[in-house]
């Protein structure tokens, strides 16, 4: 696990309050939703994890983003491709 997966879901635990280890949580595991192996998170959860992405990553999410609450992968994915899009301006 990369140490960016490792504090998503560190954040992701830490801010919803969820009583699970962060290595617990897949990385293709769904985020909201009431389905097997969600963490069952909701719409205001997200806007609550906006924040807290932006505090630990400095990355802006706009509505049109809010796609990335697949998983913690996309979650990861979109990071990645936003520090990238940074470090190349």
């Amino acid at each position: 696990m990369s140490d960016r997966t490792r504090k998503i879901k560190e954040l992701i635990v830490s801010r919803m309050n969820l009583k699970i280890d962060p290595q617990q949580i897949e990385d293709t595991a769904p985020i909201f939703g009431s389905e097997p192996g969600s963490l069952g998170l909701d719409s205001i959860d997200a806007l609550d994890l906006v924040v807290g992405l932006y505090e630990e990553f400095d990355v802006e999410i706009q509505d049109s983003d809010m796609h990335i609450f697949a998983s913690v992968a996309t979650i990861d994915a979109f990071i990645e491709e936003k520090l990238t899009q940074v470090s190349q301006a």
